[in-house]
């Protein structure tokens, strides 16, 4: 099997992602989510201690006068559920939607139906046995074991430092004692929270770097992928020497249409067209070479005169393409060509062409 030591390529990032393979961390959720809870409760869910403290102090204010019967106890539940559950159900929503923002944000607001759905092999005992023993399972095991020992750390140092403030509640009225241990419970949650968000970032490192890992790809896959996303090389050299065929054959036919070609003398061809009402001379084709040859046998062909100037060829052949206009630079040399042509064929120069010649 071929070693997979290739970064993923953002193609292979994008299939991964449709089928729901994302960095996802469960800490960064429980940590939002406990933190959001209690900076709530110190400000807008503080409605819930308040109400809880009301609710607390009532029933322990009737229980000496009431009779425990059913109905009683019924009454006193209905009592307690009018003033809590508002402030409790506003609390829930607010932590449902912060659990939501944690977990889109970290998969950038994934929603993968793929991913959806009953896999039978995730009640196979076989598979969860090996699962447990596999090296996944035991890194996961160690990061249950140090989240255990850091949140119960944190938690037995928060409390004994606080030990003697538990022991005092004893002393204060019920609403004081009431609010004094939710003040406790809000500033133990902020802590706990605080240590979750460490390690809720060191394992969203390590489920990107683990995501990361196991799409790694191998050479031919980087290869294949190249292949599919740009096509096949060789088909595309196939091609781009068919367009050139084809353009060299279209060439080709305008080289009977030439008033002269100018050559330097075997290397070089450029075949020039140039009539009357024409801005300036027009290059039909040229080439170097075999090309540069044929040129010269077409245009003796159709008995179109071959002129040898090998600075004028040469000035062409390397700044001019296939029909763009002389450059003005070069009227010239090429007034003296056509000039040569002209007398060559016993031609007296039309107004334009002795114009061209002036040029």
């Amino acid at each position: 099997m071929a070693d997979r030591t290739e970064t993923p390529t953002p193609r292979r990032l994008e299939e991964a992602r449709e089928q729901g393979q994302v960095a996802l961390s469960r800490e960064v959720t429980s940590a939002a989510v406990l933190l959001a809870a209690a900076l709530l409760l110190r400000g807008p869910g503080s409605q819930l201690g308040v109400a809880f403290q009301k609710v607390l102090t009532e029933q322990m204010a009737a229980l000496p006068q009431a009779e425990l019967t059913l109905r009683t106890v019924q009454q006193m539940g209905f009592r307690m559920a009018v003033q809590i559950l508002p402030p409790l159900g506003g609390l829930v929503l607010a932590l449902l939607a912060v659990g939501a923002m944690a977990t889109l944000g970290q998969t950038h607001f994934l929603w993968s139906s793929k991913r959806v759905g009953f896999d039978f092999k995730r009640v196979d005992p076989v598979a969860g046995f090996k699962r447990i023993f596999s090296a996944r399972g035991l890194v996961e095991m160690l990061r249950a074991l140090l989240k255990l020992v850091l949140v119960g750390w944190v938690t037995y140092s928060f409390l004994k430092g606080e030990y003697p403030g538990i022991l005092a509640l004893s002393q204060f009225d019920l609403p004081t004692a009431t609010q004094r241990f939710f003040d406790l419970l809000v500033a133990l949650a902020l802590r706990v929270g605080g240590m979750y968000l460490i390690l809720a970032a060191a394992d969203y490192a390590y489920q990107r770097w683990d995501l990361m890992r196991n799409l790694r790809m191998t050479k031919e896959e980087i290869k294949e992928e190249v292949r599919r996303s740009e096509g096949d090389p060789q088909l595309k050299g196939r091609i781009r020497s068919q367009m050139r065929r084809m353009a060299r054959g279209r060439m080709m036919a305008n080289v009977p249409k030439a008033t002269v070609v100018v050559t330097n003398p075997t290397h070089l061809a450029v075949a020039i067209q140039y009539e009357e009402g024409m801005n300036a001379p027009k290059v039909l084709a040229k080439g170097a070479h075999h090309t540069a040859e044929r040129i010269v046998a077409i245009a003796r062909e159709h008995h179109i005169p071959v002129v040898q100037n090998i600075p004028l060829a040469r000035a062409m052949y390397k700044r001019l393409e296939v029909d763009d206009e002389i450059s003005p630079d070069l009227y010239v040399a090429m007034a003296e060509v056509l000039a040569y042509v002209y007398r060559m064929q016993g031609k007296t120069p039309t107004p334009a062409r002795a114009s061209m010649d002036g040029r």
